[in-house]
């Protein structure tokens, strides 16, 4: 799938955004895969927000291999009507 905008333009732009990662953490011979939501403001935040949520998830563990599969902005823009009835509290 690709991206339908441009990363590169969105993240020099200096806003807070919430970012969506999604990766696999290799540990030992376990692979779990992990999706995150990330408000940083620049590529290097986001990686230093990672990289403490795997310290913090990960921290008994000697190596830990990751890769990470997509990293992009959420889009808040939601139409709706089409969770009109299907939700209720």
């Amino acid at each position: 799938m690709e991206p339908t905008h441009d990363t590169n333009e969105e993240i020099g732009q200096g806003t807070t955004k919430a970012w969506m990662v999604e990766y696999t953490v290799e540990v030992d011979e376990d692979s779990n895969r992990h999706l995150s939501l990330i408000i940083a403001q620049e590529v290097s935040e986001i990686q230093h927000m990672l990289l403490r949520e795997l310290r913090k998830t990960y921290h008994d563990s000697t190596r830990v291999d990751v890769t990470i599969h997509r990293m992009e902005p959420v889009n808040t823009t939601t139409d709706a009507l089409y969770f009109e009835g299907i939700f209720a509290p």
